[in-house]
This record gives C-alpha cells, structure tokens and sequence, in this order.
C-alpha cells in the first residue's frame, strides 16, 4: 500500500517526502512504529503525540501525520491535515479494507444501559441466526473470539481493525457502545451506523464536558452523523425526549406517546415479566431498568435486523446476565449477593430500587466514587444510599491520584443528610465486602457497586488485580467453612 492510498477523499498538505512511499503498518503510537509506518501525531488529553514525532521517525516511520510541521531532517514524508483524529479515522478505514461497508453497524449511546443494551441486542441477533459482533465496556467480540475491552469505545485505528476482523471472523452485524469522550474525539468519525439508539442522561463525566448541556451535545452527535439511520430513543428520559423532538425516531418507554410502550411490569427475584406493545416479555434479568434496557434492544433489533417481536419474546427466556450488571453471586447463602457497575446517581437510584423491591428485610450497599473524576456526584450517590439502602458501607473505588478518604467523606456527607446512623466508612474493599458478608442475615440482600465486571482497582499510578464477584466468593466460602 502507498501513502498516497491513505490520502484520498480528505484535504491535506504534502510538506515534504513522497507521496507514493510504501506503507506496510499505520499507528498512533510512537512506541509501536517499526520501518515503513504511518505514524499520525494525537493531540491528547494527557499529551501531545507531536512530542514524539522525532522518536517515530528514529523508528523507521516512512511517514508522519501532523497538525503543525516539525523539522525533520530526514527524508521522511511529513503530511499536514487540519485534524489529525479526522485523518486517522479516514486513514484507518482505507488501510483495513473499509469495513464498515460489509457490515449493518449499530451505535448505542447514553450514560446507563449502553452495555446491557449492546449484549441484549448480540444475543437476539444471535438467536435469529446472525453473527454479531460487539465492541463495548466489557468485551470485544470479534465473531471468532472475544477479548477484555480496553475502553468502552476504542480508539479509531482499533475500531476499523476491529471491524475488519468481524468481517473475517464471519459477522453481519456489529453493535457498539458510543462514549461521549469518542464523539467528541472523532474516533466513530466517518463510520456510518446502520441503527442508533439513545438509553438515558444521567450526571457523569462532567469533569470532562464542564455541565450537563455540554453532555448532552457530544452525545447528539451520534445522530447528527447518523441523520439517515433508524433511530431509537427513551422516552421517558428528558434528554431522550429532545432526541425525539430533533430526529425521526422510534420511540420506546412506558409514557402514553411511546410509539412502542411497556404497559405493564411484573418484577421478582428470578427475572422480570412486562407487557410489551401488546406482547407479553419474560426475562431472567431484575429490575425495572432491566425491562426499558430489555425494551429498546427488542426495538433496535426489530429495526436493524427485521427480527419479529415475537422472535425477540423467545430468544430472551434464556438470555444471561450481563457480566457485572445485577450479577447474582451463589454460594448457597440464605441472603441475596449482586454485583453492579453503577457508578452514578442514576444508575445506583435505579439498582438499589430494583433490589428493594425484592428484599424482605435489609438491603445492604457497598459502594465508593473513581478519583480524578466528576466530583459533583459522590455526595448525590451518597444521598441515594442513604435514602435506599438499609446499610450502607463507603469504600474505595478506583482513588487513582486523589485521598481515598477524602472520596469516602464527601460520599458520607450525602448519606449522612439522610440519616445520621446506618453508615459507616471501611476504606479497604476487600476488608468491607467481608465484612458486610458477615452482617447480612437471612432474608437480606447485598448490593456490591460501581465496579461491576472490572477486575482491578487504581491507586495512584497503579493498577491491582481485583475483582468484587471473586472477592465476594471467597467471603462466602470462608464463612461456609466457619474461617470467618
């Protein structure tokens, strides 16, 4: 392949070099150049790929991709674009053959749902007899196998990868989880989606978009990109309203003008049954959010694949849990254990709700808040526990570069607005899921939040393997065992 290849369709400058120079690999890390690389320079939110143009070029990049030209004295091509996250996302498509265009690709976006949402959607598919591949969250499904996600939406270069080997690995269809942080950052850009949906807006990441507007702006721009796709949206969300008012969309919700509308719900400990465009859905998930997410992936997968209501109500009596979202833990314990990944108000409103409606004596909660992150909502999420649960026990989440205690006591300056006992701080999570383990009797319920499917906690500049379903278990069997 020749640069010149990876060039067509965008404005650029040629500032010096070859155009017709071959290529044999494309990056956006310098670390990864080897000889005959395309590297394209980043401007990021933690530093500036330009800083390493020289050790690209050190490296044997036969070509770099820059917002502004640096001296180079070697006989590298240097190209000049306008964006560099825009070139790269063309540049992409065009090395991994255009992907996209060989699949019906779905975009979900929202503050809560996403994940629940996109492994739903995989799974009717699935069930109708398609190969459909995800990008989201927790996983990477690739058609022919599946790995750890590195971040909910990847980066461009990945995205088209990742796409290029669904297509070898056999798919139809893709599904993906669209962040805000990738809408603002042109990592989907140019990808054309097929179907787009909208689950809800809820307060997070406003340490990055600055207010709830801001928010909701870089989320509009999946559909401003996808004006020509079918879209789905939420109702009964005010922001999925607004999505509605400026798109022609399908409508989903319990609200009288839902184009398709949930009448009825009936919710117990082993799933959840509901009255669905005058279809009657049972599924083995809990909760009332489980329906609305049970809802709009019947709505997506009716709209990005013909599949028939009545098709979606049988593929779903055997639908699995989600990885980390209202995971049941079993060890034979006469009290429930569930593991969730909510991590903002919304989110841990809606499980400690569902949870309650469920429990027949107390509902426990451990939770925490992510350091250098949205600081606004700790003492929300505080609030809500203590309005919620019985029990409430503050730890660590992910602390990265803050005071852990320093999280801890503005979560208890919430809860302690609503009650002045029933709370207590154990900043070790291992040491409060014990103990909470321990205290639960017969008849309660204990909800372990925030990390949901993660396997690691951060801790200024360091990551450490742990997981709350493994640590839950282990609490469990000691107690069996009577080490506890």
């Amino acid at each position: 392949m020749k640069l010149s290849d990876l060039l067509v369709g965008f404005p650029y400058k040629l500032v010096q070099g070859d155009p017709n120079v071959s290529i044999t690999s494309l990056t956006c890390d310098s670390r990864s150049v080897v000889p005959h690389s395309v590297f394209v320079a980043l401007n990021g939110h933690v530093t500036d790929g330009h800083r390493h143009v020289h050790d690209a070029v050190k490296s044997g990049a036969s070509a770099v991709v820059v917002e502004h030209s640096p001296e180079i004295s070697t006989s590298s091509s240097v190209v000049k674009v306008e964006n560099s996250r825009i070139a790269l996302a063309n540049m992409a498509s065009k090395y991994f053959d255009n992907p996209a265009n060989r699949l019906k690709i779905i975009g979900i976006t929202g503050t809560n749902g996403k994940t629940s949402v996109s492994f739903l959607v995989r799974h009717i598919l699935q069930q109708a007899g398609y190969r459909c591949g995800l990008m989201g969250t927790v996983e990477y499904d690739l058609g022919d196998r599946v790995m750890p996600a590195i971040r909910t939406t990847p980066q461009s270069i990945d995205i088209y990868r990742y796409l290029n080997l669904m297509v070898k690995g056999g798919c139809s269809h893709a599904v993906m989880e669209v962040s805000s942080h990738a809408l603002l950052q042109y990592r989907v850009h140019g990808l054309r989606f097929d179907t787009v949906a909208f689950t809800n807006l809820t307060q997070d990441h406003l340490d990055y978009h600055g207010d709830m507007e801001s928010y909701f702006r870089a989320k509009r721009k999946l559909f401003e990109s996808s004006a020509s796709s079918g879209v789905i949206t939420n109702i009964d969300d005010h922001y999925g309203m607004r999505i509605a008012e400026d798109f022609e969309a399908i409508t989903v919700g319990h609200c009288d003008t839902a184009q398709l509308k949930i009448e009825s719900t009936d919710l117990n400990q082993k799933g959840s049954s509901f009255l669905f465009h005058g279809l009657e859905f049972k599924i083995p998930l809990i909760g009332r959010h489980s329906v609305i997410n049970t809802a709009m992936a019947i709505a997506i997968s009716h709209k990005a694949a013909d599949i028939s209501l009545d098709q979606c109500r049988l593929s779903l009596m055997n639908m699995k849990p989600v990885p980390g979202r209202l995971e049941a833990i079993e060890e034979k314990q006469p009290f429930g254990v569930f593991i969730d990944y909510a991590h903002t108000e919304d989110a841990l409103e809606h499980v400690l709700s569902a949870l309650r409606e469920i429990t027949r004596e107390k509902l426990h909660v451990v939770f925490g808040c992510g350091g250098n992150r949205d600081k606004g909502k700790r003492i929300k999420m505080g609030r809500v526990a203590g309005e919620l649960a019985d029990l409430v026990t503050i730890t660590t989440d992910n602390p990265r570069n803050e005071n852990p205690l320093v999280i801890a006591k503005q979560i208890a300056d919430g809860c302690s607005e609503i009650k002045k006992n029933g709370w207590c701080i154990e900043l070790d999570r291992a040491h409060a899921i014990d103990k909470v383990m321990r205290s639960a009797m017969p008849g309660d319920t204990v909800l372990i939040a925030g990390k949901g499917h993660e396997t690691y906690q951060e801790f200024d500049e360091s990551v450490i393997p742990f997981d709350d379903r493994d640590q839950a278990r282990t609490a469990l069997r000691a107690m069996k065992a009577g080490k506890l």
